[in-house]
């Protein structure tokens, strides 16, 4: 709106005023020049300044401001639904949107997904697949509307609710978490080929990193832990809860002869993790350049879809009832030759056992 005024105004300006000369109307022109030459030198200005001020708050260690949109496709199970909700009520800074109607998707996942996010002011984009009526799940991330895009398979899904601990203790909803990735997964980032892997812990940090600030329902508190391994070509993301116990004092339901609790270093409290989850397990298959598209940057060849998995045990099955029908045809076959069936081809001979014995 602001460009579309000050051309207007512009133009207004330039509007010939009756009982001038041309040369006074020339001069009104430069001036007016003059003038709009200075407006864009200072919003060059004031878009420096920005940057300098968005460098100096990265610096000092504050985030930039992220907000990540959430949803699912269709076809999702109630096990899908629970993580989604698990993981909105552990991170404030997301935005949870409706079921993304696939039906529609002539343009593929590209136009929708980016259209929401820009509609909803979000800069990552957390989108949960569902495949063979829930059978396999898999897990965008992305970053809109330039990119890149990390498609993962995840796997040994747990919510908070099979867990059975949910937020307890002092764990409270709309707090921080500390994302601790571990050592295992620095290991295969430094390794030769797994550069990916730098790539990834940007996009998993971008996700699970809470601001410090311009977050809406945010509390000042940091009593979880996300814990992020890479063990076998995997990532394993578990969730603990901090809790704390004053030095000195017991647990409850024990009697009094039982022993205080040790005591923290210095008689701070004793600090000791709990996993409330969720947790789940992903395997990283495609990296795309884009906002789900664009070339390929990293394939993962060690990876192997569950439809092939599914198809070489429907294989194995198959193989070993063919071989039990192949083993019973040779049965009768052979009894046959042998003439030990009725409908047998071969005379009897007067010295067998049956004919002897009778």
């Amino acid at each position: 709106m602001a460009a579309v005024y000050k051309t207007v105004s512009k133009k207004k300006s330039r509007q010939p005023v009756e009982g001038l000369d041309e040369e006074e109307q020339m001069e009104i022109d430069e001036l007016l020049d003059d003038a709009d030459d200075t407006t864009d030198s200072e919003e060059d200005e004031d878009e420096g300044d920005r940057v300098a001020a968005a460098k100096k708050q990265l610096a000092q260690g504050f985030m930039p401001k992220t907000r990540v949109l959430v949803l699912t496709s269709r076809g999702v199970t109630h096990r899908h639904r629970h993580l989604l909700s698990d993981l909105c009520a552990l991170l404030p800074h997301t935005h949870k949107e409706s079921k993304l109607d696939t039906k529609k998707k002539t343009a593929g996942y590209n136009l929708l997904l980016n259209s929401l996010a820009d509609l909803h002011s979000c800069n990552v984009i957390f989108f949960l697949e569902a495949k063979k009526n829930g059978q396999d799940l898999y897990l965008w991330l992305s970053r809109p509307p330039n990119g890149p895009t990390i498609k993962f398979h995840l796997n040994n899904l747990h919510t908070m609710g099979e867990l059975g601990t949910g937020f307890a203790g002092n764990c409270l909803k709309g707090g921080r978490g500390l994302v601790v990735f571990d050592k295992t997964f620095d290991e295969q980032e430094m390794g030769p080929g797994n550069e990916y892997r730098g790539l990834i812990r940007e996009m998993l940090r971008g996700v699970f990193c809470v601001p410090k600030r311009g977050v809406k329902g945010m509390k000042p508190f940091v009593d979880r832990i996300i814990g992020i391994f890479g063990v076998d070509g995997k990532i394993w993301i578990r969730v603990y809860e901090i809790r704390e116990s004053e030095p000195g004092s017991k647990k409850k339901g024990e009697d009094e002869a039982t022993k205080p609790l040790p005591k923290g270093q210095q008689g701070q409290p004793e600090v000791s993790l709990v996993e409330i989850g969720p947790r789940f397990v992903l395997t990283p298959i495609v990296i795309l350049e884009g906002s789900f598209g664009g070339p390929v940057i990293y394939e993962n060849k060690e990876y192997v879809s569950p439809n092939q998995v599914r198809r070489e045990i429907r294989m194995s099955k198959a193989g070993r009832y063919s071989q039990r029908r192949d083993n019973q045809t040779d049965r009768v076959a052979k009894r046959t030759d042998l003439g030990l069936t009725d409908n047998s081809s071969r005379k009897p001979d007067a010295l067998e056992t049956r004919k002897l014995f009778a």
